[in-house]
């Protein structure tokens, strides 16, 4: 039983550039007011920032203007009269971080992407007056990196609250949204929020996609008291969006009666979005409830628990389990052993040892941070003790004309069960599937190979074995410089050939030679010579060649010092006392030591304490 998870993958569409100082980024807002009687109505305005990019903090205080409205000249001005000065000036009290609902409690929000909000809510005297009032506070700006309306980091927002005759008259109070969507969401995948608000006066509520108003302006970004109405709306960003198509995909719908929003975007990205709910008293339009949001869209990934162990293992009975999960968190592993019935692990990775050979079946429970997002994922395997051994050895049969044929003796076995297949391959290349491969002929150009021999036995046992194959290869040692004397020891660190061939360009004995592998020489004087070594096989039907060149002298270097005891109260102090020498050759370089540790690179070390 699978259920999904769909935690939200998408980076941080919040941020800006972080020289744009002007403007706390606003991500939303609504106004709401509630008649208390005797003409005094309760204002609320609820703002939402990011967290990252919003410099300065939220305004303290916030002015909240007050605007009549005249029905002759359908025009607004500022109530002077009203507040102070046609203003309601609210401080801040407090602000919170927006902790998102999301519909499907396997949603996973990421830890970088933050909104802060706060509720400003100040008490008013609004006394009847022919046309009423129009509520309104403006912010400037918008996050840069929204994608469906024009210049976004240029223009604000405004949220208003209109107090209509009839609101007045009546002591009305407007409908009050009953919660904020999700700010996060899945792209390609469906929205379904209940966004329906709540009218204490019972009215009836009608819902519909409104624009946004901008408002405010960088150069004005907090205008106290706001601008005057009418108030523009934002520019879309047409095409592809506009009131019809707010965020691509399946369009944003909102039931008219219900306020269910639906709609499938199908773009990464941030976007504005525009609700209105109109209030209607015996058909009539009394009020209008207006909010925006910014929806970010984002990647989500789905809850896969997976893990991989090979069919059949045969290096005994501990098992190492290889986690392959995605989105998750929690683990659980149970390892279905008889003996040990209650075997579980929650380690992301862990290593069971079995109680016996035989054929297993493990189940792995991968959870995200809600219980009840898992998923379950199985794997059945097979576990066995070592039994199988692959190896071969070669031989070198012919080598003419710089080709070189070598005979591959199989040596692979199982004390256990019987071998099944065999594969040869020179360099990774495919070579031969036999038990008992053909020889294998090739320019000793092509050399050094690398073989090797997979084989598996009748359970699906497979183990592998390669060696490094180079018939003729010269290559000696001998010391650069030698203040030893005149014998000179060769150190032979070539492989394959069977015959060796030394000279040693001895100027007085110039035939100077030797067949042994490693052989001793001692030159006539001293002196820079150089070496040659030629490896060959067959009677050096085959052959290669190295050369190395160093330099003999007599012995006439010696190192030595004595010491001699200063003091031994609280620290012992020695005198060191340099007596190396070289008959021949000028000293250049000392190095002294205690205990393994560097100590001086002077001729005449300082004292020693201890």
């Amino acid at each position: 039983m699978k259920n999904l998870l769909y935690p939200l993958l998408f980076g941080l569409f919040l941020l800006v550039n972080p020289s744009t100082v002007f403007a706390t980024h606003i991500v939303g807002g609504e106004m709401n007011y509630r008649c208390l009687g005797n003409n005094m109505y309760e204002i609320k305005l609820t703002v939402f920032r990011d967290c990252y990019t919003g410099i300065p903090d939220f305004d303290d205080p916030a002015s909240i203007g007050i605007f009549s409205y005249n029905p002759i000249t359908d025009t607004y001005s500022l109530a002077t009269s009203l507040g102070t000065s046609g203003q309601l000036l609210v401080p801040s009290i407090n602000n919170d971080t927006l902790n998102p609902t999301l519909n499907n409690p396997c949603l996973v929000v990421p830890p970088d992407v933050c909104v802060n909000t706060t509720t400003y809510t100040v008490t008013a005297n609004l006394p009847f007056q022919t046309g009423g009032y129009l509520l309104a506070y403006q912010r400037c700006c918008r996050n840069e990196s929204i994608l469906n309306i024009e210049t976004p980091l240029d223009v604000g927002a405004t949220y208003t609250a209109i107090l209509s005759e009839e609101t007045l008259l009546e002591c009305n109070s407007n409908a009050v949204f009953n919660a904020w969507p999700p700010i996060y969401i899945c792209v390609n995948e469906p929205i379904d929020f209940d966004h329906s608000a709540t009218d204490i006066d019972g009215d009836s509520l009608v819902y519909r996609l409104c624009v946004p108003y901008t408002g405010a302006s960088p150069d004005d970004p907090m205008p106290q008291p706001p601008n005057t109405p009418p108030f523009d709306e934002v520019t879309w960003v047409d095409p592809p969006y506009n009131l019809n198509n707010v965020m691509g995909g399946v369009p944003l719908s909102i039931d008219s009666e219900t306020g269910f929003l639906t709609g499938t975007p199908n773009t990464i990205g941030q976007f504005v979005v525009g609700i209105c709910v109109d209030e209607y008293r015996n058909g009539e339009l009394i009020s209008t409830t207006r909010r925006d949001f910014q929806y970010n869209v984002g990647l989500c990934g789905t809850l896969t628990s997976a893990f991989f162990v090979p069919e059949v293992s045969c290096e005994g009975l501990n098992v190492t389990f290889d986690n392959q999960s995605t989105s998750a968190n929690n683990y659980t592993w149970y390892f279905n052993d008889p003996s040990n019935p209650n075997a579980t692990s929650s380690q992301f990775e862990p290593t069971y040892t079995y109680s016996d050979t035989g054929t297993y079946t493990v189940m792995l429970v991968a959870e995200a941070n809600a219980a009840t997002c898992a998923d379950t994922a199985y794997a059945t395997f097979s576990i066995y003790e070592p039994s199988l051994t692959s190896l071969f050895n070669y031989g070198i049969l012919n080598c003419n004309n710089n080709s070189i044929e070598i005979n591959l003796i199989n040596q692979s076995d199982d004390t256990v069960f019987d071998l099944v297949a065999w594969e040869w391959s020179v360099n990774n290349i495919p070579f031969s599937n036999s038990e008992n491969p053909p020889n294998y002929i090739g320019n000793d150009s092509n050399f050094p190979i690398t073989m090797s021999l997979t084989v598996t036995n009748e359970v699906g046992c497979q183990i592998t074995y390669e060696q490094v194959i180079d018939p003729i290869n010269a290559a000696f040692f001998v010391p650069e410089i030698s203040c030893d004397g005149l014998e000179v020891t060769f150190d032979n660190q070539g492989s394959g050939p069977q015959n060796y061939m030394w000279f040693f360009n001895d100027p007085n004995n110039p035939g100077a030679t030797s067949s042994e592998f490693e052989p001793t020489y001692t030159y006539s004087d001293t002196g820079t010579y150089t070496v040659m070594l030629v490896a060959g096989i067959n009677s050096f039907t085959c052959t290669d060649t190295a050369y190395a060149s160093f330099s003999l002298y007599e012995p006439s270097l010696t190192a030595n010092f004595n010491s001699n005891l200063l003091s031994c109260e609280d620290l012992i102090e020695f005198e060191l006392t340099n007596l190396s020498n070289d008959t021949v050759f000028n000293l250049v370089a000392w190095e002294w030591t205690i205990n393994n540790f560097p100590f001086s690179t002077n001729e005449n070390p300082p004292n020693v304490l201890g």
